[in-house]
């Protein structure tokens, strides 16, 4: 997939995760990362959540969106919290058990239940043209996180670890 595409699916796919965003937020500064206590990797903050990123990967947006890309531009992972409050936890697991159904362009699209971030989740993995895509709409209370991670496959090992990191250091409220 060539880079422009790459950026049309990834484009595409974030719309569909995250929804249209008030004027005033598009001209915030993208949250800047500080350092993890990790060489080469910083600590983002999106409302309540935290998760590692590689130090070398561009971020841009506001406050409550962050999109952070390769430099080699073979992957993608944006972050954002959700507009909407949900009454309770099971509205907002709902909810995003919907947005992720919208994902229909995608191939071998595996959709469940998990946890991410130390809190209830609904997950997606699939395919598109020579990338492979994770998703995640994690809920805490009525609160939900979306978290858009793609990259090219094979995926190199450095963004194979960028994903692990994400994984394992995501953490909604206390400290990564």
């Amino acid at each position: 997939m060539t880079r422009s595409r790459f950026t049309l699916a990834a484009a595409a796919a974030a719309v569909a995760l995250s929804g249209c965003a008030g004027l005033r937020q598009a001209f915030e500064p993208a949250p800047q990362g500080r350092p993890s206590g990790r060489d080469g990797w910083l600590v983002y903050t999106i409302g309540e959540l935290r998760f590692e990123a590689p130090v070398r990967w561009a971020p841009t947006g506001r406050r409550t969106h962050v999109t952070l890309e390769s430099p080699e531009s073979n992957a993608r992972l944006e972050v954002s919290v959700s507009e909407t409050r949900y009454p309770d936890q099971k509205a907002c697991l709902a909810a995003g058990a919907e947005v992720l159904g919208k994902a229909s362009h995608l191939e071998r699209v595996r959709r469940h239940a998990t946890t991410f971030a130390g809190a209830r989740a609904e997950t997606l993995e699939g395919d598109a043209g020579g990338w492979h895509v994770w998703a995640w709409a994690a809920c805490d209370g009525g609160t939900q996180y979306q978290v858009f991670f793609t990259a090219q496959t094979p995926a190199p090992p450095p963004v194979i670890e960028a994903h692990r990191t994400l994984v394992s250091s995501a953490r909604i409220g206390g400290q990564v």
